[in-house]
């Protein structure tokens, strides 16, 4: 897996590789890598832990989520968390995303959008097979998209925006 430290007005994000879990003995390698994260429930394709969301803007994400994943097989997931805990929030969103499984197998193909509203903090995590189709700088600039909405507190406004970017760039044409 590999990381990259980026600094911007309303968050630090890291942006990496890896949402699936690697063979083998996983509980010795996550206990390093995921100090003080979580073990989160997956609630859906939308999971606001940090209780940003009205049960409206929820539905509203995990209905567009769904046709994500239909017409590109990709599977994206949305996240929310109160508190990062003290942990990186790249090792926070590689670790929810390598519990929760996210994307196909075979094919490695999940996201994960993590925001830490608390700590202003955001990361887009993908697995490998996403690597070069949403490169590094493709999801900064989709969190640098989002921002404008968070900084007003429009987070289901942000994150439509960032769901929206991602699944364009991932081979979704609405």
């Amino acid at each position: 897996m590999r990381a990259a430290a980026l600094a911007a007005p309303l968050a630090i994000l890291s942006i990496a590789g890896g949402c699936k879990a690697a063979p083998g003995p996983v509980a010795a390698k996550e206990t390093a890598a995921c100090d003080g994260v979580p073990h989160m429930a997956l609630a859906g394709r939308v999971t606001d832990a940090a209780d940003i969301l009205s049960g409206e803007e929820e539905t509203r994400l995990s209905d567009r989520l769904a046709r994500y994943e239909a017409r590109t097989q990709h599977q994206m997931v949305v996240a929310t968390t109160p508190s990062l805990n003290g942990a990186r929030v790249d090792n926070f969103g590689t670790c929810l995303a390598n519990r929760w499984k996210i994307g196909r197998k075979d094919q490695d193909d999940g996201i994960l959008l993590l925001v830490a509203p608390n700590e202003r903090l955001a990361r887009i995590a993908t697995g490998i097979g996403m690597e070069k189709i949403l490169t590094d700088d493709k999801a900064l600039a989709v969190i640098h998209q989002m921002m404008p909405q968070f900084r007003q507190g429009d987070y289901a406004g942000g994150l439509s925006t960032g769901v929206d970017a991602i699944a364009a760039q991932t081979g979704d044409t609405p």
